[in-house]
């Protein structure tokens, strides 16, 4: 799970203006302690004052920052410290934004794993990714997120490696039961697949 977290800041070294205010890489990186915790309400909060202070673009450090909302806020769902309907209320604002995920370990089609992306034909025929991220014991699924890719993608290419995903947020789905077995179900559209390199 930390190896996944630090994926979110890899190759990241920017920072960007909005409001008159600059966010640094530091200020970014001072979310990262709390996820690596799991203390979501840490990472809920710090993230939300992030997207508060900056303007509403479609830069990768903004996409990501405002996945890291949704995950944390996943993750408070789960310790009973957010309701479902607050977690309705907070979320339903992202969709129709740009989000990036953090980058996963591609897993072939045939294999089944948490914190993994693997690739299969959807039923209408069409290739999609899909990821299952959970707490780090495996205990709640906090987000199924599937993604609808906008270019060709060649899951060869991929399988072995550690892929970020990212795209238009098209849709958040509860769980209707209201347990903490899973939480949300997120659609990305226009979706692109980025193998990263190595460090």
């Amino acid at each position: 799970m930390t190896k996944l977290i630090l994926t979110l800041i890899t190759s990241l070294i920017i920072s960007i203006a909005s409001f008159g205010q600059t966010i640094t890489y530091e200020d970014f990186k001072e979310v990262i302690p709390f996820l690596q915790k799991e203390d979501f309400k840490g990472a809920y909060e710090k993230t939300s004052a992030i997207l508060n202070s900056t303007s509403n673009d479609n830069s990768d450090l903004r996409g990501i920052v405002t996945y890291m909302n949704i995950f944390s806020a996943a993750g408070m769902v789960t310790l009973d410290q957010m309701s479902y309907k607050k977690f309705k209320k907070n979320t339903k604002k992202f969709v129709g934004e740009y989000v990036v995920m953090s980058a996963h370990p591609c897993i072939d089609s045939t294999s089944n794993g948490y914190n993994s992306l693997k690739f299969k034909t959807n039923d209408n025929g069409k290739l999609e990714g899909i990821t299952i991220t959970s707490n780090n014991n495996n205990t709640s699924i906090l987000c199924f997120e599937y993604f609808d890719y906008a270019d060709k993608i060649n899951p060869d290419d991929m399988v072995g490696k550690n892929v970020r995903c990212g795209g238009t947020l098209t849709s958040i789905e509860t769980n209707p039961n209201q347990s903490k077995i899973w939480v949300a179900r997120l659609r990305i559209s226009n979706a692109f697949a980025r193998i990263m390199t190595p460090r």
